[in-house]
């Protein structure tokens, strides 16, 4: 009797165990279902201009915004807003809980997208951004995530930015763990900084190296904007925004 008493109550904590493992999984997937709905909506939302929607058919923002995990009330850093094609869609993800710090945003995209969840940051040196983020009550590990799209191969086109300051900075407000994402040109993998002079393109792994120098570790990297048929001795203009591109997310050590 003692045996089959045993073996009850082993069966019944299984069954709980498999009830807790399979509710468990169906939240995660909920989840998961909920976050590709709402970067499908940012998209899809009828206030973007068509002018982004032609952009998306080379940024692809159907496999990028998944790529972020970026969701519902995070707080992002935009490095090179520029234009603002993907400070729209960020600032769409978050939503009215999340928000979006954008550096070097140009335009009206913030009033005519009517986006009061972004925060354009005012003109500034990069080693001045400490002091911007304090100016707009950021604290410091607070970000969850901080983009740099097309933008870290500039950085080291000019000798007068301090690099590893940058960098240093951004592991700073990062919270544990944030991510760092990154989308750039490709050269050849090993290429280094050697032709972004001359091509606007760097190698990925000088990168890795130098982002791991800065306290970040690879999570995950993503084929989705690669193109196998680049040809990495020509300018990335040669190809119409279908050049071989690397996307890399890192986590803070």
């Amino acid at each position: 009797m003692k045996v089959l008493g045993f073996c009850s109550s082993n069966s019944s904590a299984s069954t709980l165990f498999i009830a807790f493992i399979f509710s468990f999984s169906s939240l995660t997937s909920l989840s998961a279902s909920a976050e590709s709905n709402r970067y499908l909506a940012a998209i899809n939302h009828p206030d973007r201009p068509q002018a982004d929607r032609i952009k998306d058919k080379t940024r692809k923002p159907e496999l990028i915004l998944p790529f972020t995990q970026i969701k519902q009330g995070d707080r992002i850093l935009e490095l090179g807003a520029g234009s603002g094609h993907t400070t729209e869609l960020l600032a769409r993800v978050v939503g009215h809980n999340g928000i979006v710090y954008a550096q070097g945003l140009t335009g009206n995209r913030v009033r005519t997208s009517k986006l009061n969840n972004v925060v354009p940051l005012r003109k500034h040196l990069l080693f001045e951004l400490p002091d911007v983020l304090k100016e707009n009550d950021v604290p410091t590990g607070s970000l969850d995530t901080v983009v740099l799209f097309f933008t870290l191969h500039d950085f080291y086109l000019s000798s007068r930015i301090d690099k590893e300051e940058v960098l240093a900075n951004l592991h700073h407000w990062l919270k544990d763990h944030g991510s760092l994402i990154i989308l750039d040109n490709a050269a050849n993998a090993d290429a280094g900084n050697s032709v972004n002079r001359r091509l606007h393109r760097i190698g990925e792994n000088f990168i890795i190296s130098e982002l791991d120098k800065a306290g970040f570790k690879v999570n995950s990297t993503s084929n989705a904007l690669r193109n196998p048929d680049d040809d990495h001795s020509k300018s990335w203009q040669s190809f119409n925004g279908l050049h071989d591109r690397f996307a890399i997310r890192f986590v803070k050590k």
